[in-house]
């Protein structure tokens, strides 16, 4: 079927300008009528036009979306396999904290009341789904599938004692990361606990802790910007996380 542009565009819930726009920038190529040169858009079009409307639901800019669309057939299969996986995450931990909600608010009425353990689990869905929308991809590529659902599983399995002193881990390994991020004391006291603290940390999620495996990870700390802007936001410097990655690798031998 050939749909005009008032009914393509009435189709996909876009505009005729958004159309005349996406035909302008090579985006979304129309055909012309022979006739009276009007757009035309044939079913491939409307194919397209879906993935756009997909990806742009994703929070792909549209440079972005020309690049995806320029890529085989089996290469864009995959970035929607990947945008599931994400969508899939974001199901899970919504549905948990829907669930834990749900049950807080019966136990306030006087229904069954959760265990210790329960009360905090939506949250540890929450971390690893965030986890997985920022690192997922990068995690997969770099250690492969089994290694990844191994961690997460694990971390998912934490006692809520666990887990509280994973975090209270993490809050002393930012606290001394400050201090040598401020000193640049590579040999200071601070330092070593630095390393300590980050391995420890790291174990709490990892089954096969190996010292060439944490240099690796410090590696791509300094490789991936959204390591770099976490560390560096969570200890407000602007140089904390090539600190840390230099600790590292000073010290994981």
């Amino acid at each position: 079927m050939t749909y005009s542009i008032q009914q393509l565009a009435q189709l996909a819930g876009v505009s005729p300008r958004t159309l005349r726009y996406y035909d302008q920038i090579g985006l979304l190529p129309a055909q012309r009528n022979a006739v009276n040169g009007y757009r035309e858009y044939p079913a491939a079009a409307v194919d397209r036009l879906q993935l756009i409307r997909y990806f742009q639901t994703f929070g792909f800019q549209l440079a972005q979306i020309q690049d995806l669309l320029a890529q085989s057939p089996a290469e864009q299969t995959a970035a929607l396999v990947d945008q599931r996986d994400r969508l899939q995450a974001q199901r899970t931990h919504l549905t948990a904290l829907l669930n834990t909600l749900d049950r807080t608010l019966a136990a306030r009425h006087g229904g069954p009341q959760m265990t210790d353990s329960e009360k905090f689990a939506a949250f540890k869905h929450q971390t690893l789904a965030e986890n997985e929308q920022q690192f997922g991809e990068e995690a997969r590529h770099r250690y492969g599938q089994e290694t990844v659902t191994t961690s997460q599983q694990k971390f998912a399995a934490l006692s809520e004692a666990d887990y509280q002193v994973m975090q209270d881990t993490e809050a002393a390994l930012i606290a001394q990361l400050k201090i040598v991020t401020t000193s640049q004391d590579l040999d200071s006291s601070a330092a070593h606990d630095v390393y300590r603290l980050h391995r420890q940390w790291l174990c709490f999620t990892w089954n096969n802790y190996t010292p060439a495996r944490h240099r690796g990870l410090a590696q791509l700390y300094l490789a991936d910007d959204r390591f770099a802007r976490y560390y560096n936001q969570r200890v407000g410097l602007p140089n904390a996380t090539a600190t840390l990655a230099a600790i590292i690798d000073r010290y994981a031998v």
